[in-house]
């Protein structure tokens, strides 16, 4: 009986150290940092440094960074922002995936890249009152300080583009 609960206890101890001791999922870039940008430990980051899976990226006052994910959806995250990526799914050669992020504050401006391109469905950014789906396209959604308010521009392109692009739509 003591050498079952010391057994146990020990494949306990092993499985917890594993689930500490993984390895990140590397999903982007910070290919601009400007300012006082930090991730959720409160580590300072710099341009060039990886975006992990799970990560919460927060932009100072005067600040701002871009963040290029593995599917090259862009994600602009403005002055005094925050922004969660809650998920991120992406297989390359097929360009499936999802991602999903969420606004906490401030402002995010989106140019959707492969994963949206492919199933337009696939890319979602949660704010206070609900979620934006894009539809090919650039967005941008700011929430105001109290995250009890969004508002939502599509910049485009539109149906009538002159560059022959698929128009564009978000749906809130």
């Amino acid at each position: 009986m003591k050498n079952k609960f010391l057994a146990t206890l020990l494949l306990i101890f092993i499985f917890c150290n594993h689930l500490y001791s993984a390895e990140k999922v590397v999903i982007g870039v910070l290919s601009a940092a400007i300012g006082d940008v930090f991730n959720q430990d409160g580590q300072k980051l710099k341009t060039g440094d990886k975006i992990y899976f799970g990560d919460s990226i927060k932009v100072d006052v005067k600040s701002n960074s871009q963040i290029l994910l593995l599917d090259q959806t862009v994600l602009n995250v403005g002055a005094n922002s925050e922004v969660l990526l809650d998920e991120f799914v992406y297989d390359p050669k097929t360009n499936n995936g999802k991602i999903i992020s969420e606004i906490k504050k401030g402002s995010l401006k989106v140019i959707t890249g492969a994963i949206s391109e492919k199933n337009p469905a696939n890319l979602e950014v949660k704010v206070p009152a609900g979620s934006i789906g894009t539809r090919g396209t650039e967005f941008q959604a700011t929430v105001n300080e109290n995250n009890q308010e969004a508002k939502i521009l599509l910049i485009g392109p539109g149906p009538q583009n002159t560059l022959g692009l698929r128009p564009g739509a978000v749906e809130v």
